[in-house]
């Protein structure tokens, strides 16, 4: 059961979580920032996906939160990893730019 909850994540959670980074990211003024969310997705998607396994409260609200778009997928990025912080960074600055 805890691999299927691990799967909808993925599907619905990790998966969206990389595309949104990479359209956000796209047209960044560095190519560091984008290195930084290939970096922070290819260590945390992983992560998620356990956290998810081990979580399974957690997982399902999350996911049904990013499905229907009442989560921002960004905001499941973990403060502590140094290449998620320099894109959470870099997204809120853009966002306020616009």
């Amino acid at each position: 059961m805890s691999e299927f909850i691990s799967y909808l994540f993925a599907i619905f959670v990790v998966t969206p979580l990389q595309a949104e980074l990479s359209e956000r990211l796209q047209g960044a003024p560095s190519q560091e920032i984008i290195q930084a969310g290939r970096a922070c997705i290819g260590v945390e998607g992983p992560r998620l996906l356990q956290y998810a396994q081990d979580n399974w409260g957690w997982a399902v609200a999350n996911g049904l939160g990013v499905a229907a778009g009442l989560v921002d997928p960004v905001t499941l990025l973990p403060e502590g990893n140094e290449n998620c912080q320099r894109v959470v960074q870099a997204l809120n600055a853009r966002e306020a730019d616009v």
